[in-house]
């Protein structure tokens, strides 16, 4: 355990105990104090509705994602708990029998070439029969999300909602104890990056570009046609090719999807000396504060299982650096490359002083902080997806995780406010956009992008004491 680590978990029925219920404050019917960001942020989320959920973004992001939803129901429930309910539930429609939550939903009559070549999710048994989703997972913050709109529901609405997703949330945990667990590690491994949710994160791509390709792909990239990648890709034709993952780094995330699905996706049949097996440190560390939220919810069976996994996620401190890290699922080695990522155990309660000195660093904190990469790092590229901008939700969890360990530090507090402010400012100039560059603010990505919008939310009313916090982890 690092020198100075902070941890606070006591895993504990509060659900049951009335505590949850106690932990915060009513949902705001109305924006509140003519407060126009927050008017602007529900616009936004009105607009991109899809009948029982949101989709990401009308243009670019079509069909439903499983931490979009999460992030965009914690936003919609300051204002209409109802409807926050009804964004879950849609959510777990795509559930499979074996309890994985996928981490797409197709929509309707969708031509999306992913949901008819490479997943054809109908194939599996386990796979649900009426939508079409993908066969992974993305970061399992669904326990969180289901807490937080508990909460501002009433009493009778509660106890329902959680009495119907409670059983499907353990399902869900259970699955990837069971089926994501490697040589007994407790951490979980992830199989793609897409499951990371930071899909062109610079340790993955490093990993994939270590990965010994498939052949076609090895002659793809002699023959240069990773170009031609880039006139079936949706995202660039509505975005300029900078501000995406890169043709090279898209097509080895395809090949890899293509690889594991010669094994049906199952982590325990693909071969380990020629696939990509990672326990990604954000994914961890947003399933160890899951797990905790998973358990005020009112889960007992398992515990055990809970605090091993708690336990692990020292194994992922790197002490030279003084990051938390990503490490190899096979060698164990950890990916020691700086990203926002290593900051997010804060948010499952880990923040030991020295990485809040890493946060608080110029390379860390300029103008517009979080950056995804810290912007003297050699894989730094402003406005490239996740290898350099600003993003609205990982800022939000990193402020969480301050404001949860505030009783350690009171400069905690101080740097989670100033994290909130500086956040919201870069909304309200730049607008809702999918993310940010670090050194101008200037927005990047989908426009009006759903996430961002629900956060803000969630940040601004915070802010003006319309909300409390949920209960220290």
């Amino acid at each position: 355990m690092p020198h100075n680590a902070v941890r606070v978990f006591t895993p504990r029925n509060e659900y049951a105990d009335g505590l949850l219920e106690a932990s915060y404050d009513r949902p705001m019917t109305e924006a509140g104090g003519g407060d126009d960001l927050v008017r602007r942020a529900q616009a936004v989320l009105e607009r991109n509705r899809r009948g029982d959920h949101t989709c990401p973004s009308a243009k670019l992001y079509p069909h439903q994602w499983l931490w979009d939803s999460c992030f965009t129901a914690i936003g919609i429930t300051r204002y209409d708990p109802a409807r926050a309910a009804g964004e879950l539930r849609a959510l777990f429609r795509g559930q499979w029998a074996n309890g994985m939550l996928p981490h797409m939903i197709f929509a309707p009559a969708s031509h999306d070439i992913g949901s008819r070549t490479v997943w054809r999710s109908h194939r599996f048994p386990d796979a649900p029969r009426d939508v079409a989703t993908t066969c992974i997972t993305q970061p399992p913050i669904a326990a969180i999300a289901v807490e937080r709109v508990a909460a501002a529901l009433s009493t009778a609405d509660r106890d329902a909602f959680v009495a119907e997703l409670l059983p499907k949330l353990i399902s869900y945990h259970e699955w990837l104890f069971r089926e994501r667990t490697l040589d007994g590690s407790a951490l979980i491994t992830l199989i793609h990056p897409w499951e990371c949710g930071l899909d062109s994160t610079p340790p993955w791509m490093r990993a994939l570009r270590d990965w010994r390709m498939p052949a076609w792909l090895r002659a793809a990239e002699r023959l240069h046609l990773s170009r031609l990648l880039r006139s079936l890709r949706y995202d660039t034709r509505h975005l300029p090719a900078t501000e995406r993952a890169s043709d090279d780094d898209g097509l080895r995330m395809i090949a890899l999807a293509v690889h594991a699905k010669r094994f049906d996706f199952v982590m325990r049949q693909l071969p380990r000396d020629n696939s990509v097996l990672i326990e990604d440190v954000g994914f961890n560390a947003m399933f160890a504060a899951a797990n905790q939220a998973l358990s005020r919810l009112g889960d007992t069976t398992l515990t055990g299982a809970i605090a091993r996994h708690h336990d692990a996620i020292d194994d992922l401190w790197h002490e030279d650096t003084a990051q938390y890290c990503s490490r190899n699922a096979v060698t164990h080695a950890l990916i020691a490359e700086p990203t926002v990522a290593g900051f997010l155990p804060a948010f499952a309660g880990f923040l030991p002083s020295a990485l809040v000195q890493r946060l608080h660093s110029h390379a860390n904190w300029p103008a517009y902080p979080v950056p995804s990469v810290p912007i003297d790092a050699r894989d730094f590229q402003e406005t490239r997806y996740w290898k350099g901008p600003t993003w609205v939700n990982t800022n939000w969890m990193i402020i969480d995780g301050l404001e949860r360990n505030a009783h350690a530090d009171l400069a905690n507090a101080d740097l989670a406010n100033e994290l909130r402010r500086r956040t919201l400012a870069l909304v309200d100039e730049h607008g809702f956009s999918e993310y940010f560059s670090p050194l101008t603010g200037d927005g990047h990505g989908a426009d009006e992008f759903s996430w961002t919008a629900a956060l803000t939310i969630d940040l601004a009313l915070t802010s003006e004491g319309k909300g409390a916090t949920v209960p220290a982890r």
